[in-house]
């Protein structure tokens, strides 16, 4: 499953999620250098962007926090797409 992500700048990107909770994500980040703290917009499969804020980095992947908790029907689909591309 991709989560696209829009940067501050304006620019999109998309990038290979890894895992899934209610309050967050880990990402695959090649291709893009972000820092602990940035601020983004999110979006995940089936949903609009939502802010979020980059928690970690560590070598290849990054966690990204939610501003605000997935729904736990929503959540269970996604991680049942995860499950499907992986």
């Amino acid at each position: 499953m991709k989560i696209k992500i829009r940067l501050r700048s304006g620019s999109k990107i998309e990038l290979l999620v890894l895992d899934l909770s209610p309050i967050g994500c880990m990402v695959d980040r090649r291709g893009w250098s972000p820092q602990p703290g940035d601020r983004i917009l999110v979006q995940l499969q089936g949903l609009g962007f939502q802010p979020a804020t980059v928690i970690w980095v560590e070598g290849d992947q990054a966690g990204i926090e939610f501003e605000q908790l997935l729904h736990e029907v929503v959540l269970e689909q996604l991680q049942a797409s995860l499950k499907r591309t992986a």
